[in-house]
C-alpha cells in the first residue's frame, strides 16, 4: 500500500469544494431559466465534479444524467448500462480516491451521505466527540491517511478512515477493492471505535 500524504488530500478536498460552489453558481443560473427540471442540480453537479477533477475523467466526453425510480436517483450514460466502465481512471494512488470520492458523490447512496473520511488525528478526536457513548476498539492505529495499491491487472485496493452513521455509529479503517470495470466493492474493514448513535438506512 501506498500512503496518499496528507497535502494531497487537502488538495482533493479543496478541488470537491471548488466543484460544489461552480455547481451551486450554475445551478441558479439553469433554474432561473427552466425552473421544471427536477433532476437539473444532479447532472450540473456530476459536471462540475468530473470538470475540476484531475485524475478522473468520462470516456468520449460523455455526460451523466439521473433518472429516478422509488424516489433513487439512479446515474446513467446509457440506459440500461452500468456507469462504472465509461470512467477512465489515472494509474496513481491519489486518482483512485479522488474516483471513490467522485462515486461516493454521484450515486449520493444514504450510506455514502451519512459517512466521511478521516485523514488526520484533529478529525478522528472530531468523530470520538461527535459520537454517541464512544469506545475505543483500537487504541493504537498506524495511520489515518488513505493509502492505494495498483496492481498490475489493471485492479486496486483503497483503504480509507471512516466515520459513519449509516446503521451502525463507527469509526473504521475500510478497504474497498476497484475492479477491471472500474466497480468498488467492500473488501473488508477493521473497527477502530463505535458508538450507539447509528441510523437504519
Amino acid at each position: 500500500m501506498q500512503t496518499i500524504p496528507l497535502d494531497d488530500v487537502k488538495q482533493l478536498r479543496s478541488q470537491l469544494a471548488r466543484a460544489h460552489v461552480l455547481a451551486a453558481e450554475r445551478f441558479r443560473r439553469a433554474y432561473e431559466l427552466d425552473p421544471s427540471n427536477p433532476l437539473i442540480h444532479l447532472t450540473i453537479q456530476a459536471q462540475a465534479l468530473l470538470e475540476t477533477a484531475r485524475g478522473v475523467r468520462l470516456r468520449n466526453d460523455a455526460t451523466i444524467h439521473y433518472d429516478v425510480s422509488a424516489n433513487v436517483a439512479t446515474p446513467y450514460i446509457e440506459r440500461g448500462q452500468p456507469l462504472y466502465p465509461f470512467f477512465t481512471i489515472a494509474r496513481t494512488p491519489l486518482a483512485v480516491l479522488e474516483y471513490w470520492l467522485i462515486v461516493s458523490e454521484l450515486t449520493s447512496s444514504s450510506a455514502a451521505m451519512m459517512t466521511k473520511l478521516i485523514a488526520e488525528s484533529g478529525e478522528y478526536d472530531d468523530a470520538l466527540r461527535r459520537m454517541s457513548s464512544p469506545q475505543i476498539v483500537r487504541a493504537l492505529i498506524p495511520t489515518l491517511l488513505p493509502a492505494a495499491e495498483l496492481r498490475d491487472d489493471g485492479t486496486a485496493l483503497l483503504e480509507v478512515t471512516l466515520y459513519t452513521r449509516a446503521t451502525e455509529e463507527r469509526i473504521e479503517r475500510r478497504t474497498l477493492a476497484l475492479d477491471t470495470s472500474n466497480e468498488l466493492h467492500f473488501h473488508s474493514r477493521a473497527l477502530l471505535a463505535e458508538g450507539r448513535g447509528g441510523v437504519a438506512v
